[in-house]
């Protein structure tokens, strides 16, 4: 165990996992985060702490690993997804697929939630505070989110009086690589389309995917926001966790800056809660490897079934909507990101034909990352 305080790079969910951790063992724990405020790159739009992924409900981890749910919460156990002809097919769950969550900086939000949490068990959260990419020994693990865009979205988060509704899209006319959604819950609305291609198009795919959803339904909405969001496709090779870190070595990484992420729909919140208490539970010097090895597994498996997902058409994907009608549908989605020997064979495949020649902006040392489109995305962050 550390004898000296611990640094942490990043006030995210997995930053902010790790301090509880390492502060409920009696460390002296300091944050260091760029922004002003936790949560500043959202605009308290909802998002998916997914239940899909294995048996283990996503609720009882919570509560395994101390986490409290001082924040907005609710299960989801139904939607309707749309094909590209805008064929609606209703799919159920028995137990919740999925817990939708809001982020931002604001009461209510998974990330003030979190903050609160990690003051009350002693860690100190310093903001406006960067960890620079030429001092990165200084931070004993690095929580930082992702660093570049391989996944693009514009989301809009308004209030309306639409009844509550979980739509998906799948047309890769209008969401090139992904997928568009509409999300009306409690009285609040968020609406985004997320691109993986043509980045430059995004606010035109945007429109696109309003107006099919406006065909259906328009709503009224009120207090209108919007931001532009992104993620990473990265896979670290050595998981993330060093098997023997000693100080002269680089951080641990957890998140996104770990290459941590659901490559499939990009519902990363759950591996970022588990990656950030791994690695704060490898300063503390606990055993991790096996846990690791199951990360990197959901990590491949995630990503041979991103890579299925993309090429597979709007066929594929029209297909991929009436068989989740069929099905439980958790059931259904955890058949897609269970790990399986077939999946690890097709690994070097997708990886030989996506996998980055050059430098990149990536944060893991020694990891493979996904080309990206040659367009730079928007800024990151509210628009306007």
């Amino acid at each position: 165990m550390p004898d000296s305080p611990i640094l942490i790079a990043g006030a995210g969910p997995a930053g902010l996992t790790a301090a509880m951790t390492l502060a409920g063992a009696g460390l002296s724990v300091t944050v260091a985060e760029a922004r002003g405020t936790v949560g500043g790159r959202f605009i308290g739009g909802f998002q998916i702490l997914e239940n899909h992924s294995r048996p283990e409900d996503a609720l009882s981890f919570l509560h395994a690993v101390g986490i409290d749910t001082n924040f907005w919460l609710k299960p989801v156990w139904d939607a309707v997804l749309f094909d590209h002809r805008m064929n609606g097919h209703p799919v159920k769950s028995g137990l919740p697929y999925g817990y939708f969550l809001k982020r931002g900086p604001d009461e209510g939000t998974l990330d003030r939630g979190l903050l609160l949490q990690a003051e009350r068990m002693g860690a100190r959260v310093e903001f406006n505070r960067r960890i620079g990419p030429a001092e990165p020994y200084q931070a004993d693990i690095v929580a930082t989110g992702p660093a570049a865009a391989d996944g693009l979205a514009r989301e809009t988060v308004f209030r309306t009086a639409g009844r509550d509704r979980v739509w998906v899209l799948f047309d890769q006319a209008v969401s090139p690589g992904g997928y568009a959604y509409l999300f009306v819950l409690d009285g609040w609305g968020t609406m985004g389309c997320a691109v993986t291609r043509h980045f430059k198009g995004i606010d035109g795919f945007a429109r696109s995917c309003e107006e099919r959803f406006d065909a259906i339904e328009t709503l009224r909405k009120e207090n209108v926001r919007t931001a532009y969001s992104y993620m990473n496709f990265t896979i670290n090779q050595e998981g993330g966790f060093q098997i023997d870190p000693h100080p002269t070595e680089a951080p641990l990484l957890a998140g996104e800056a770990g290459g941590y992420q659901d490559y499939l729909f990009g519902l990363g919140i759950r591996r970022a809660l588990e990656t950030g208490r791994l690695a704060a539970r490898r300063l503390l010097g606990e055993g991790v490897l096996a846990e690791t090895v199951k990360q990197k597994d959901r990590q491949a498996a995630s990503l041979v079934g991103r890579f299925l997902y993309e090429a597979s058409g709007n066929a594929g994907l029209a297909h991929f909507a009436r068989q989740a009608a069929r099905k439980d549908f958790r059931d259904y989605l955890m058949a897609w990101q269970k790990p399986s020997a077939i999946r690890r064979l097709m690994l070097p495949l997708v990886r030989l034909a996506w996998g980055r020649r050059g430098p990149c902006a990536h944060r893991p040392p020694d990891h493979w990352c996904r080309r990206r489109p040659a367009a730079a995305p928007p800024p990151l962050g509210e628009i306007g």
